[in-house]
């Protein structure tokens, strides 16, 4: 749940939405697993412009399909 944590700290407006979904969906796991190495990637590369920027692009990139993902996993309400 860790990598959780980091989407979470990100995306903190939608925590149970993460939680729930971490939790029952795979394919965002998977999603929470690749952003926090990302994240902790460009931690590692901070001092190097190029490499962070790279990560920094991606990052974004997977704050956007995250985003779109817990959008379309929204519970409704009736």
């Amino acid at each position: 749940m860790a990598d959780a944590a980091i989407v979470i700290r990100r995306f903190a407006a939608h925590e149970f939405s993460v939680r729930r979904l971490y939790a029952s969906d795979q394919e965002f796991r998977l999603l929470c697993d690749d952003y926090a190495d990302a994240v902790h990637a460009c931690s590692v590369w901070r001092h190097d412009i190029r490499r962070a920027g790279e990560y920094r692009r991606l990052i974004d990139e997977l704050e956007d399909e995250i985003l779109e993902f817990l959008e379309a996993h929204m519970p409704t309400t009736r």
